[in-house]
């Protein structure tokens, strides 16, 4: 039969060790969301000739256009493209993790 104190060690380790992998996903979310957006700004932020045009990456490395800044709008879009993107990249962590776990067992 256990002791008490055993028995409050392994609900401790447990929520310590919870508490860690916890942590890791959501450094990994933070970084694989963040990563693909601090890229995109910081293209966009880089001169494009003159004052008053935007620069925007097209679908290959080095290529841009430049184009008046009044062109450049919000869409619809914008609420959900990154709550799905959000989602898909917790699931993403989530397999990371589990990937992880399953490699030092």
């Amino acid at each position: 039969m256990e002791s008490f104190l055993e028995k409050f060690c392994g609900r401790w380790l447990v929520l310590v060790q919870a508490t860690t992998w916890t942590v890791v996903l959501m450094l990994t979310v933070a970084f694989a969301s963040f990563a693909p957006e601090m890229a995109f700004v910081s293209t966009l932020s880089k001169p494009c000739g003159s004052d008053g045009f935007v620069r925007i990456p097209m679908g290959f490395p080095g290529e841009i256009v430049c184009v008046p800044s009044e062109l450049v709008k919000r869409s619809a879009f914008d609420l959900f493209v990154p709550t799905i993107f959000a989602g898909v990249m917790v699931v993403a962590s989530a397999s990371f993790i589990r990937s992880c776990l399953v490699l030092d067992a």
